[in-house]
């Protein structure tokens, strides 16, 4: 066994978001056909942070469930995301939340951003039932979805269609294609619950290209090393963290497949501690990172002592014109704690 490693355990933290498939070829999936014929006399009209928006209404709620239904025939039942579908329907539960952090995330987005939803591009990386892209594509922003699995992509898609989102788009893909020649830049990157997904030196890689497509901030929701057990060198920098399980060595393609919230082909991932990740962050491009205390916050209260929520910002470094001296002093990293 792997110095570090942590056992395999079955993955059923709701928290889990999976990332993609193997290296393919970019390309959008097929678009799903109309679920109805548009007409006027069947949308009302509704606000979303004081701007109209279009809820079309002429879809029963038996044609809904109907067509809900056939969605989780062929594909499975929704496994984390709780989303409206209109006439009191849901995805998964009428009766529960579930989740609080598409509220959190829309603030702090609205908060840093400064800047009115419908001028920001916004990227939702491993975006699972793609719940996040499709609240920030409701409040008007140009959305782009990543998600690696193609059962999750379709129910994405679905639910973008019942609510006739037309700057939403959602493309089954590996998020580790990411980059500006395939997607752009964005104005807002979400990395949630994808990093702890990926194996050294991929995800050194993976955060390159997230600093590389980020034009304003990324919210990055990860799991972490509490302990520096292992230590990676990548680009002749030093990170550390542990290993962890994603499958049982003898696990077959198609069982990987249906572990919806663990990798899809690496057996197993490496887990930065806050100092490597950090570090990490820095030297891949961001010139400042905060803790979201927010998130934090939500994870003590379940329990959950080794995850975290940073905001990664994209700006211009800084010169001081006092002090030559601090300017000698870089930007300094923060040292790992001696393992032994």
């Amino acid at each position: 066994m792997l110095r570090g490693i942590r056992p395999y355990r079955p993955h059923n933290r709701q928290a889990d978001t999976p990332h993609c498939d193997p290296l393919r070829p970019l390309r959008p999936l097929r678009p799903l056909r109309p679920l109805h014929n548009c007409h006027p006399q069947g949308r009302i009209e509704r606000t979303v942070c004081g701007t109209p928006m279009p809820a079309d209404l002429s879809l029963s709620a038996a044609q809904i469930e109907q067509a809900k239904q056939a969605i989780i025939d062929q594909y499975g039942p929704w496994t984390a995301h709780n989303i409206h579908l209109g006439h009191g329907i849901y995805t998964l539960d009428p009766q529960s939340a579930r989740d609080i952090r598409p509220r959190w995330l829309t603030q702090i987005v609205a908060d840093i951003a400064q800047r009115p939803f419908q001028q920001l591009r916004i990227l939702d990386l491993a975006c699972l039932e793609g719940w996040y892209a499709i609240e920030f594509a409701l409040q008007g922003a140009e959305v782009v979805g990543i998600e690696g699995r193609k059962a999750s992509v379709e129910k994405a898609r679905f639910v973008k269609d019942i609510h006739h989102l037309d700057r939403l788009t959602f493309y089954h893909d590996d998020v580790r294609n990411l980059s500006v020649a395939n997607y752009g830049h964005f104005d807002v990157i979400l990395c949630l619950g994808i990093l702890y997904h990926l194996d050294a030196p991929d995800v050194f890689a993976f955060i390159e290209q997230l600093a590389a497509c980020c034009r304003g901030f990324a919210i990055v929701d990860t799991h972490i090393s509490v302990t520096p057990e292992v230590e990676q060198t990548y680009q002749g920098q030093s990170y550390w963290g542990q290993y962890y399980q994603e499958h049982e060595e003898a696990a077959s393609p198609a069982e990987r497949e249906q572990a919806a919230w663990a990798s899809l082909d690496n057996p197993k991932s490496f887990w930065l501690t806050r100092p490597s990740l950090v570090n990490c962050l820095q030297t891949s491009g961001f010139t400042s990172v905060y803790e979201c205390y927010k998130f934090s916050q939500g994870f003590a209260k379940q329990g959950v002592s080794d995850r975290l929520a940073l905001l990664a910002m994209r700006g211009q470094p800084q010169t001081v014109y006092s002090s030559p001296l601090v300017e000698q002093l870089g930007t300094g990293k923060w040292p790992e704690i001696d393992p032994h």
